[in-house]
């Protein structure tokens, strides 16, 4: 637990965690997860739900002092979804704001070592537990302060859900291990599809955030109406396939985004674009404990880290579905995810996700999903920022940079693509299955 053990060797008098109700020095801080862990005894497995708060951090420490498997629940999970994960997992409480609540669901022989069991929607309705050890999130969060240095994300604010484990280990783990303060504001205050966010990092003055491409370019949206966020010194973006021109937009904007790759299986975050060590196109430098190899094309992880899935053994190595390749330094660069590639009518291969960022590259385009399997063309459902944009234009723009075989030839326009009507994950990345029966 050297997570625990770090947070004690901190400046006491240093904020640890702020929320809109209190704040905790490092001092404070071990007595207030020791109060919390007192009253888990007799729990084997939690669940935890509740709003991004420091309750919700102190809850997810005092699991780890009691040797409480804890599973967080999505705050966009369905109900079907959150009873699933619960049960499934073997949960006997769950943890809300209204305090432990016991559950009745039986307890369920989890792979050994398991301290978390992360749920992901993925691809399909029933999310999938993934079973993490401790160490290995530690090992990521450790990785992310040496890759970036101590100092960089002084002041980090939790803007995705904590339940989400990018957010939960790159943020706030990593921020506690470097003697970071971690601003939580609640979910709330983001308001709708995160108009208020240049607002909330404007008051707190944050310096390190995370992001969803999608998140970004509402950021980029509000930046361009509200002023700059001189306080901003890191914004690690990541959850699908970014364009490069994107990156360059932001950065123009007075934004400092770097791109990564992770995946719930490693823990969070495999490779990070850092201001030391950066080449813009890629998701940056493999992390220092990952080992990646290339076969077939395919992104395979060597050492993933994770215990298994719920009811399944750990394989040796993690073959992750995505294309990419590895360059001379240590940078990944993914094009694709294998089985999203569309082979069209005409024999041509294309990666949807490459069209796609080329797409959301143009100002007018908030989400972009392509299509055409088998089909002579591609095609495009499109989600405007304003009902008044131009999108013939832009769909134009984006095909002048691509070959004849890989254009928007037909598109439509769409509504938003949003984690309530299941077409996103919650790490943004878009539920093809669910789209094309949804919406097609």
């Amino acid at each position: 637990m050297r997570l625990i053990h770090s947070i004690s060797l901190q400046d006491k008098n240093k904020i640890a965690l702020i929320d809109e109700t209190r704040t905790l020095t490092y001092g404070e801080l071990p007595d207030a997860i020791s109060e919390k862990a007192a009253l888990l005894k007799g729990v084997s497995c939690a669940g935890l739900a509740m709003d991004n708060s420091i309750e919700w951090v102190l809850w997810d420490l005092a699991a780890v002092t009691a040797n409480v498997v804890l599973v967080p629940i999505p705050p966009f999970f369905t109900q079907d979804q959150s009873q699933h994960a619960l049960e499934t997992s073997g949960c006997d409480a769950l943890i809300t704001s209204e305090g432990i609540m016991p559950l009745p669901y039986m307890n369920i022989s989890l792979p050994p070592g398991t301290s978390k069991v992360t749920f992901t929607s993925g691809t399909t309705g029933t999310p999938k537990g993934v079973c993490l050890p401790q160490e290995s999130m530690e090992n990521v969060a450790g990785s992310i302060v040496q890759a970036l240095g101590p100092d960089i994300a002084a002041l980090h604010c939790s803007v995705l859900p904590l339940a989400i484990l990018l957010e939960n280990i790159a943020g706030v783990y990593a921020a506690l291990l470097a003697g970071a303060t971690v601003i939580l504001p609640g979910l709330i205050f983001y308001g709708e599809n995160y108009s208020g966010l240049h607002d909330v990092l404007k008051s707190n003055k944050a310096a390190s955030i995370i992001l969803v491409p999608e998140i970004l370019r509402s950021l980029m949206a509000q930046v361009a109406v509200r002023g700059p966020l001189p306080s901003l010194k890191f914004i690690a973006v990541g959850g699908s396939k970014i364009c490069p021109d994107l990156i360059h937009q932001a950065r123009a904007m007075g934004l400092p985004v770097y791109e990564g790759y992770g995946l719930s299986e490693c823990g969070s975050v495999v490779s990070l674009n850092t201001p030391q060590h950066e080449k813009i196109g890629s998701t940056g430098r493999i992390l220092p404990h990952v080992k990646v190899d290339i076969i077939n094309g395919e992104v395979v992880i060597l050492d993933p880290g994770f215990c298994g899935y719920i009811g399944e053994q750990a394989p040796a190595a993690f073959n992750t579905g995505d294309l990419g390749s590895l360059d001379d330094k240590g940078f990944l660069y993914i094009t694709g995810r294998q089985k999203n590639v569309l082979i069209t009518s005409y024999g041509r291969n294309v990666s949807p996700e490459w069209v796609e960022s080329l797409l959301l590259k143009q100002p007018e385009i908030a989400q972009a999903f392509v299509y055409g399997d088998a089909e002579p063309h591609l095609s495009a459902l499109i989600v405007p920022f304003k009902s008044e944009a131009d999108i013939t234009r832009a769909v134009n723009a984006a095909n002048s940079s691509l070959p004849d075989y890989a254009r928007v030839l037909n598109y439509a326009i769409a509504t938003p693509f949003t984690t309530h009507d299941d077409t996103l994950t919650g790490n943004g990345r878009m539920r093809r299955e669910k789209i094309l029966q949804q919406r097609l």
